[in-house]
């Protein structure tokens, strides 16, 4: 049957320096996207910027549901000007699959749904510098919204972990090679890996995983989750090889390639990673998931003529 909605991203998929036409690696990875799905899916977002590939597909039975889609990118790379590091999104506006109507509580006839694929700061040092990548992307994505797709105003009062945009769609998706590491050294990561047996050396590994801290104390992603990591850090690899990075570098195995969501009404089937896919230092990840397709519950109809009325009498007097 297959999945409604697809979205296929990658990361480092063109070598990053000044040409005036597409790379020919990035037209055979968005042929090959494609191609693999089939003649029942329809691509309705493909987008690149710089080496970051994104491409949403629907299903054609599915393509009656969509009433808008649209498509941002956000820079990241140096002076936040570079194409090396940024995000790209697809803003999607869907028909509601709302229950009989409720006059108690009725509900948004469309569900706003916003999916990001991003290329976030590297090096083991500057976790600080993804949190801030998050923060631009989240500000610069708000800006670029389509007219009407967010409120108007803001309902409650901004701070400094609150993403206004993530808080105000019905459904968010955000992946891609995010960057964050593992605050171990290499030996005892590895060590680790190799010796604490799959599920043991997951749960011995993930509290010192960067992300997992900047989620835990909300310096970026608030209120997003992830699925349970029952996969091997997917970097870095030696190319065609399973062995961990044996250049001079050594760099420290890390989970550098996530799927967040937000869990309002979204429930994870599956998150994995492809072991077997050796063509790169990176090992992909993919994950599949139950979306509620309910419109976001209103204001019941009672107080919000209350309030109207309530306004013209204060007024009157």
């Amino acid at each position: 049957s297959g999945s409604d909605l697809v979205l296929i991203s990658g990361q480092e998929c063109e070598n990053i320096k000044p040409r005036r036409t597409e790379g020919r690696r990035s037209r055979e990875y968005r042929r090959l996207m494609i191609k693999m799905l089939g003649k029942d899916y329809v691509p309705i977002a493909l987008h690149l910027l710089g080496g970051i590939q994104f491409g949403l597909f629907a299903k054609k039975s599915f393509l009656k549901e969509i009433e808008h889609v649209s498509i941002a990118d956000v820079t990241c790379g140096i002076g936040n000007v570079f194409h090396n590091k940024g995000a790209i999104a697809a803003f999607l506006q869907l028909k509601a699959r709302n229950p009989p109507e409720d006059s108690d509580a009725p509900r948004s006839k469309s569900l706003r749904m916003v999916f990001v694929t991003a290329h976030m700061a590297a090096h083991v040092k500057n976790s600080d510098a993804r949190d801030a990548d998050f923060w631009r992307i989240s500000n610069e994505l708000e800006a670029q919204s389509p007219e009407g797709f967010l409120p108007k105003q803001r309902t409650e009062v901004a701070t400094d972990d609150r993403s206004f945009l993530f808080d105000s769609v019905d459904r968010a998706f955000f992946c891609g090679d995010l960057n964050y590491r593992i605050d171990l050294p290499r030996e005892v990561t590895e060590y680790t890996i190799l010796t604490g047996g799959k599920e043991a050396a997951w749960d011995n590994l993930l509290p010192h995983d960067q992300l997992f801290r900047t989620m835990t104390e909300r310096r970026a992603f608030p209120g997003f989750a992830e699925g349970n990591v029952k996969f091997a850090p997917t970097f870095k690899f030696d190319k065609d090889t399973g062995e961990y990075d044996t250049s001079h570098k050594q760099r420290i195995p890390a989970w550098t390639d996530r799927i967040l969501f937000k869990p309002w009404g979204t429930r994870v089937l599956s998150y994995e990673s492809v072991p077997g896919a050796q063509h790169s230092d990176h090992r992909p990840v993919h994950g599949t998931f139950r979306v509620n397709m309910e419109g976001r519950e209103l204001p019941p109809k009672k107080k919000r003529r209350q309030k109207q009325n309530k306004k013209k009498k204060d007024s009157s007097e």
